[in-house]
């Protein structure tokens, strides 16, 4: 209590011991300090600010030089740590003001320590919004890019489904092609066979022709040989039928 008013922190009504032991096992005690009034001065401002930024909201307050205490709020309720503000009517107007002054700057510490709480909270509110619009606006552009990205796929889905139906029409137009032309083919090699069979006939022909001709020859030679026209006649087979 005496540390605390020492060192203008502001007025301790009560304190409660609360038996701890640290990790090692060994005992000692926490303190409850109950303060009647807060004094309203930079050394508060400081404990104040020190215990709010701080990751698990402690501080350290040295009483003196040297040693310190590990301090924080306390934020459970205590019934007895309900402030009273009255003051009292009896006590004459000097010490009436005077308690009234210390009310103030209590108050006025209890506020610019809420303010200080709003403050960060209300910054806190504006670092997630912030946050929360930004990952907000970076899922609209994600959403967008794969909307893109989406069209672009049925585009391409589309592009390869006409390419393979115009594939397919050319693959079964080939075929059609490719089944007349084999009817074709063997239109043709039917065709080819009869004109074969025809040439071998007319070669049969031809051969039976000349045998004909050689036959009639030969007869010829041999009635010419006692007729008196021979000479004439051998003139005319000279020169027509042997050429």
């Amino acid at each position: 209590m005496e540390a605390f008013m020492v060192n203008n922190i502001g007025k301790v009504r009560d304190i409660k011991f609360i038996k701890k032991h640290n990790d090692n096992g060994k005992n000692y005690n926490g303190v409850i300090v109950i303060f009647e009034r807060w004094n309203m001065n930079r050394l508060v401002q400081s404990l104040f600010d020190q215990m709010d930024v701080s990751n698990d909201g402690t501080t350290r307050f040295y009483f003196d030089s040297i040693h310190y205490w590990i301090i924080n709020i306390h934020r459970q309720k205590l019934p007895e740590c309900e402030e009273f503000t009255l003051v009292d009517p009896s006590l004459p107007d000097k010490e009436r003001i005077k308690q009234l002054e210390d009310l103030v700057k209590s108050m006025s510490t209890k506020i610019y320590f809420m303010e200080g709480r709003q403050e960060r909270s209300e910054r806190s509110m504006m670092e997630y919004e912030e946050k929360h619009s930004r990952h907000h606006l970076c899922n609209m552009e994600l959403r967008c890019q794969l909307e893109d990205k989406d069209m672009e796929r049925k585009w391409a889905q589309d592009d390869l489904t006409q390419e393979i139906d115009r594939i397919k029409s050319e693959n079964e137009h080939l075929r059609c092609r490719l089944g007349f032309s084999g009817i074709d083919m063997a239109r043709k090699d039917s065709e080819c066979e009869n004109l074969k069979e025809d040439v071998r006939d007319y070669r049969c022909i031809v051969g039976y022709l000349d045998n004909q001709t050689i036959e009639m020859k030969e007869l010829l030679t041999q009635v010419l040989d006692t007729d008196p026209m021979k000479p004439v006649i051998n003139s005319y087979i000279k020169d027509y039928l042997y050429n």
